[in-house]
């Protein structure tokens, strides 16, 4: 692949999953597009960017935050933990023998991107919005294998938020209503405390999401 497809598909992958967690169509404003060619510039991984955004969405969701993030902007001091945190783990991966674990990751992220396609396929003609999903998770899936083996599961976690986000969006409105339903009755049961109830529907929401759409965990073991 050619530098310009490279950056391009780079801005493309962002682009998309701000679109998917939001849960809205959304087109880049030219600040945040600024913002996101200087990442480019200075060689901010991909995977710090998806990390940093996810962060910010999951964080303001648990403190019940209503209003949503409307700009790249908000998520800049995220991403540029998760750079610096990779660039850390990649120092000291440096120090010792890391082929093995590379090996390993290389092995699982394939293993991942392989199960996700099958998903993919099977939604492809019911629910080819949410096909759309698992072909985006599928292609920023592939960062993981160039981050240092100790920084994966970080970022397997915050890309999992994303695409059950996405997919949750991405369900026919019927569909979608149906499930909120049944997690609502879920988090009832849960009692009066606002923040368990929350955690409750969640938790059942992502359960049924996995079960319905034959979604993998992303994991390496």
């Amino acid at each position: 692949m050619k530098e310009s497809e490279r950056e391009l598909a780079y801005y493309r992958a962002v682009e998309d999953l701000f679109a998917e967690l939001r849960g809205v169509p959304h087109t880049l404003s030219p600040k945040d597009f600024q913002l996101l060619r200087t990442w480019w510039r200075d060689k901010v991984p991909l995977a710090a960017v998806v990390s940093g955004v996810t962060e910010v969405f999951a964080r303001r969701r648990e403190h019940g935050e209503a209003d949503p993030v409307v700009s790249l902007t908000y998520c800049r001091h995220a991403v540029s933990r998760q750079a610096d945190h990779i660039a850390e783990m990649r120092v000291g991966a440096s120090a010792g023998p890391e082929e093995g674990a590379a090996l390993l990751v290389r092995d699982g992220v394939t293993r991942l991107e392989e199960l996700l396609a099958r998903a993919e396929a099977v939604q492809r003609r019911d629910r080819p919005s949410v096909a759309h999903v698992l072909a985006l998770a599928r292609r920023q899936l592939s960062a993981a294998a160039d981050l240092p083996p100790g920084e994966v599961d970080a970022y397997l976690f915050a890309l999992e938020i994303s695409l059950l986000e996405g997919c949750f969006h991405a369900l026919g409105r019927e569909e979608a209503r149906e499930l909120e339903r049944l997690c609502h009755e879920a988090a009832m049961s849960a009692g009066d405390d606002k923040e368990t109830g929350e955690r409750v529907r969640r938790t059942h929401r992502d359960r049924e999401l996995r079960r319905r759409l034959g979604l993998p965990r992303l994991e390496l073991a």
